[in-house]
């Protein structure tokens, strides 16, 4: 009768680990074909085109000016119109509600006061995080304040890659105590209680010793989501009642709200749990369940999400997550849970509980693993365009530090799964290995070697156990630096958003004489050929400065005006205005495509000089279509959010699918070869 129970107990679990195989392979199998579908993208909110457009000179003063943003949306829009007088001219932004990456700002004033405009803005985007930025235009013909146009170029959309300490150590907390909610029930559910029943085995230990690591995670779970409201809510005013009504207003904070409910849900129910309140099933399945919601909730508001469709992101980054989870949530279980269910079992048994334990987690943490590895690399793939961005970015630094990290974990897993497993297998089970002994001395409960009724000596496992134990709470550890990192990862710009934006491009031509003349032009480019040949854009303000140099490099003034002529479809001739550090400048547009002459003249220690230059000036944004003073038309405007793929991102690609199908081979040889032993 015993040995029928046996069987049909068998039964029951392998059908139960054949059905969360079968829903793991559908989820690995989604995640990776909505991953392939996408295109790089830019997390978080950086602007694209404005309207006016930055630099450019208008007769009168719009009525308002828009400004259209690529990659997420935006929550919060804080916009200023700083005007000629320093005044402030600006009114309330207002987010297109069918369209949250357009911003409108009115213009206030009674007087279309003549000269340069500066908007300064910061946004808060769909993912949580604030960009910045500042831009210009002038009305009139009031000519442009060097310094101040040099300023702006410099400020332009910039891109703030320090580390917010809060925040950091918020995503990283929640992230650590997510994936072990996560796994440690599937894990628990699929390897641990079944081995027990099996053998026999008082499951009260495991009980008591896992709701406790269930209620700490719930907690640091509640924790972290409490700080990453705080720092959501404060980036948009002061801590204030008013503020947090704000932020609950906004579908961030909705989100947010969402994992709030669902994190005290599930310390209410561990609470409980430890209390001994509820039965097994109902705190088992409730900790998964929130979990997944508040993973969910989570990956909705991720760099992936916020930047491309909403399905695709969350499912990658839900499946990171996920993936993560079986293997990190199981490594706690058989750190922290195991061996106490070693210690209440006859010593007799302790080696083949924790084998059988072990095979069954491996399982897992293979399905785990390719899950992880596939949508990680996918990830990577959308975050970091090239190569190049992997050093020249702190996003790149931090993965790069990761992606290493992950090798020394995978190693260990090795050791765990090829090593103490087929030692603690095998039939003499004696300590044949000496340095793993001494790495893990220490006692997983029992003696060293219990006497057998016949005089007989058991085998000797203990050195095998302890030195599993340790390894594993030391891959733990590597694990739990991942996720920290993790978490410092999505708290700072992708390497997509910073990319090599070094300020604007200077070109710089200089021409030997009596008295050498450097002419150089902000933002422009020098011809690639080797020619003298500037390149800059239409209607763009251009920064030109002139310098007279003597022989020893030191400037020299000029007895006369220093002019600037220019000759193309159009024409303008320009006085330079002299400068503190014995330079000559003007901002000055080109108002038409094509090829320009530039004639400099000047009068240096009463020698004349003149010097041309030639210029190629490529055509506008707006060259293919009018620019509307009186309204903007952004019904067809571009977001820019996507890219073609770089020969880096496709090898990405090509890794991810890679790892999907050769994780997926082996997830079924390990099936199959569980299922031989099982039968």
């Amino acid at each position: 009768m015993r040995s029928n129970e046996s069987a049909l107990h068998d039964h029951r679990t392998q059908s139960r680990a054949k059905r969360g195989l079968t829903v793991l392979a559908i989820a690995f199998v989604v995640a990776l074909v909505l991953a392939s579908v996408a295109t790089p993208v830019a997390a978080h909110a950086y602007l694209s085109e404005t309207d006016p457009e930055n630099g450019e000179q208008l007769e009168s003063a719009p009525d308002d000016i828009t400004l259209t943003f690529s990659g997420d949306g935006v929550q919060n829009a804080d916009i200023s119109i700083v005007g000629p007088d320093g005044e402030d001219v600006s009114g309330d932004a207002e987010i297109d509600p069918d369209d949250t990456q357009l911003v409108d700002v009115p213009f206030e004033t009674e007087d279309d006061a003549e000269g340069m405009y500066t908007v300064e803005w910061e946004v808060l985007a769909d993912d949580g995080h604030t960009t910045s930025g500042t831009f210009f235009f002038s009305v009139g013909d009031e000519p442009l304040d060097r310094d101040s146009v040099l300023e702006t170029y410099e400020d332009e959309d910039e891109v703030d890659e320090s580390v917010p300490p809060l925040e950091s150590a918020a995503r990283g907390l929640l992230l650590v105590s997510l994936v072990g909610l996560v796994g440690a029930p599937v894990t628990a559910a699929m390897a641990v209680y079944p081995v027990a029943d099996r053998a026999g085995v008082s499951k009260r230990a495991v009980d008591d010793r896992l709701t406790t690591l269930l209620a700490v995670l719930a907690a640091g779970v509640l924790t972290a989501v409490a700080l990453l409201g705080y720092v959501q809510a404060t980036s948009i005013g002061s801590p204030s009642l008013e503020t947090f009504g704000e932020f609950l207003g906004m579908p961030l904070g909705q989100a947010w709200l969402v994992q709030a409910v669902l994190a005290l849900g599930l310390a209410v129910v561990l609470g409980s749990a430890v209390a001994g309140k509820v039965p097994r099933s109902v705190w088992l399945g409730g900790t998964f369940v929130g979990a997944i919601g508040v993973g969910g909730a989570l990956s909705w508001t991720s760099h992936s999400a916020t930047a491309i469709d909403r399905l695709q992101g969350t499912a990658v980054d839900f499946a990171h997550i996920a993936g993560a989870g079986l293997w990190l949530g199981g490594l706690v279980v058989l750190a922290l849970v195991v061996p106490a269910m070693l210690r209440d079992a006859p010593p007799a048994d302790r080696s083949a509980l924790a084998a059988g334990t072990i095979r069954r987690y491996s399982l897992l943490a293979l399905a785990g693993v390719t899950l992880a590895g596939a949508t990680g690399l996918a990830l990577a793939a959308w975050h970091v365009p090239d190569l190049e961005a992997i050093g020249a970015t702190f996003y790149g630094t931090v993965l790069t530090a990761k992606t290493l990290l992950v090798i020394v974990a995978l190693g260990l897993g090795g050791l765990t799964r090829f090593v103490f497993l087929r030692r603690l297998e095998s039939d003499g089970g004696r300590s044949r290995f000496g340095f793993l002994d001494r790495f893990g001395g220490g006692d997983a409960g029992g003696t060293d070697a219990e006497v057998r009724e016949d005089g007989g000596r058991s085998s000797n496992s203990t050195g095998a156990i302890s030195a599993f134990t340790r390894t594993v709470r030391l891959e733990v550890g590597v694990i739990v630096l991942v996720l920290l990192l993790t978490g410092l990862l999505t708290s700072v710009p992708t390497a997509a958003v910073v990319g090599d934006d070094d300020g604007p491009e200077t070109a710089t031509i200089e021409r030997e004489g009596d008295v050498d003349l450097e002419l150089t032009a902000i933002p422009a480019a020098t011809d690639t050929g080797g020619d003298d040949r500037i390149h800059v854009q239409q209607d763009d303000p251009v920064v030109f400065e002139v310098t007279f140099l003597d022989d020893g490099g030191e400037p020299v003034e000029s007895d006369q005006t220093v002019r600037l002529t220019a000759d193309g479809e159009d024409t303008f001739d320009v006085d330079l205005e002299q400068n503190d550090d014995g330079t000559y400048s003007t901002v000055q547009p080109f108002p038409s495509d094509g090829d320009w002459e530039l004639r400099i003249t000047g009068e240096p220690d009463g020698a004349f000089v003149s010097e041309w230059v030639d210029v190629y000036v490529s055509p506008g944004d707006d060259a293919d279509g009018e620019h509307d003073d009186e309204g903007h038309d952004h019904g067809d405007h571009d977001h820019g959010d996507e890219a073609d793929y770089s020969a880096f991102a496709t090898l990405l690609q090509f890794g991810a699918v890679a790892i999907g199908v050769v994780g997926s081979v082996a997830v079924t040889m390990e099936a199959l070869r569980f299922r031989g032993r099982s039968e």
